[in-house]
């Protein structure tokens, strides 16, 4: 009789497993690619800690490349591809077909495209298929060509939610359309706490270096692009020393300008003191060995770099752009610099790193991260959104 009442209880609870697995939200994440960026981190950290109890997460992407897919491979280790080589030829059209085939096969609820690509593309298949749209937006501008431009309009029309990280891209958006009000959440990127001691970091960084122990690290963390800056953050380079011979320059990241910034720092006669690093998979492992970590760019969304540093107690020194002001209260979290400006950028680095007040700058750039930018709250906020668009 037990053994039957036994049988009975457990055949009850793996109906209600199973109730509940078939009643969870269907999302399907679509990205790009999975190389190193901003975007690519934030994806990635989300995927990693959504609850599989409460939602019933997939995983599409345009090019399954890029280092960081093989921290979630084991979760996703089938992940279809949707190869795009442009949005004008038949390729296009073959794959927005294949991704609505998909996503009607699979029954999908809500697709959360991580940026542009994504969403142009997957917000017309979702939509074509019935299903709900949720488009992130981490950029304040994306480039200046009229596709870019008109694509961006596109998703926002198509898109039945806009996340956005930061109210410097919520204010863009709307300047353009206010209408896109209602539709947009702002979910601030999550940052996790630094892992590893800055003596230790910095003792590791300076060996691979090869430098002196007394040597200061004065870094940045940014794809090698224009808008990023990178000249402006050499020039200033160039000053500090005049100021500060024993400091190093550490530039994390790569893209197209590299050759061009190698030719600035031998042009400008710094070349032994600038470091080009590449990409990395361990920025922040790396972050925690700057003395100073300094953030050039013309315009910005809300930076993961200055994040990491802040919640490393790193000193923060960054241009006046985006959604950086809402990070950096000047001189009470960090230190700010006028945007295209090296002498004005080159001021505050000798200020910052002289500046008797910079103990309790890094105190309460950290407060400031812990309290506002965690990562639960990030993925918490995603949580409710879905919940939120399941009931349209």
């Amino acid at each position: 009789m037990s053994a039957a009442i036994t049988e009975t209880r457990s055949a009850i609870a793996n109906a209600r497993v199973s109730e509940n697995a078939d009643a969870r939200p269907r999302v399907l994440h679509l990205i790009t690619s999975f190389e190193i960026g901003g975007t690519e981190r934030q994806a990635v950290e989300l995927l990693k800690r959504l609850d599989p109890e409460r939602y019933d997460v997939r995983l599409a992407v345009i090019r399954n490349e890029g280092p960081f897919y093989r921290e979630i491979e084991a979760r996703f280790p089938d992940v279809p591809e949707f190869p795009l080589t442009s949005f004008y030829n038949v390729n296009a059209i073959k794959q927005l077909v294949r991704l609505r085939r998909l996503m009607m096969r699979e029954r999908i609820d809500i697709l959360h495209t991580h940026d542009f690509y994504s969403g142009l593309i997957g917000g017309v298949a979702a939509r074509l298929a019935g299903v709900r749209v949720l488009a992130a937006q981490r950029h304040l501008k994306l480039s200046g060509r009229r596709v870019h431009k008109v694509g961006m309009r596109l998703i926002h029309r198509l898109a039945h939610r806009i996340l956005v990280n930061s109210e410097a891209i919520q204010d863009r958006i709307l300047e353009h359309d206010d209408a896109l009000r209602e539709k947009i959440v702002i979910v601030r990127n999550g940052v996790e706490p630094a892992t590893i001691l800055r003596a230790q970091a910095r003792a590791e960084l300076k060996r691979e270096l090869g430098t002196g122990d007394a040597v200061k690290l004065i870094g940045i963390a940014a794809r090698l692009q224009p808008v990023k800056g990178h000249r402006f953050f050499l020039e200033a380079a160039a000053a500090v020393l005049g100021n500060e011979p024993d400091a190093h320059f550490v530039l994390v990241g790569d893209g197209p300008l590299r050759p061009v910034l190698e030719k600035q720092a031998k042009h400008l006669g710094i070349a032994d003191r600038v470091h080009l690093l590449g990409d990395r998979t361990d920025v922040a492992q790396l972050i925690p060995a700057f003395d100073l970590l300094v953030l050039s760019s013309l315009h910005e969304g809300l930076p993961n770099a200055v994040m990491e540093a802040m919640a490393a107690r790193v000193p923060v020194v960054a241009t006046a752009v985006g959604g950086t002001k809402e990070l950096i209260t000047d001189g009470e979290t960090g230190y700010l610099a006028a945007p295209g400006d090296a002498s004005a950028l080159a001021d505050r680095i000798l200020f910052a790193l002289r500046d008797p007040n910079s103990a309790n700058v890094v105190e309460a750039a950290s407060a400031r991260i812990t309290n506002t930018f965690g990562m639960d709250r990030m993925v918490d906020s995603a949580g409710r959104l879905y919940d939120e668009l399941m009931k349209r």
